[in-house]
């Protein structure tokens, strides 16, 4: 019964572990809107 428990266990496991690696990451902030870093229409001077 224990060995039961113990492969039920490793299962959830994997399955948690395949779910968490698969999941989207979040995107890396970027530049806010009101940066003027990489823009075209910035004055230069």
């Amino acid at each position: 019964m224990g060995w039961v428990f113990l492969e039920v266990l490793a299962a959830l496991l994997i399955a948690i572990g395949i779910v968490w690696w698969t999941l989207p990451r979040k995107p890396r902030p970027g530049p806010k809107a009101g940066d003027s870093e990489g823009r075209d229409d910035a004055p230069r001077g």
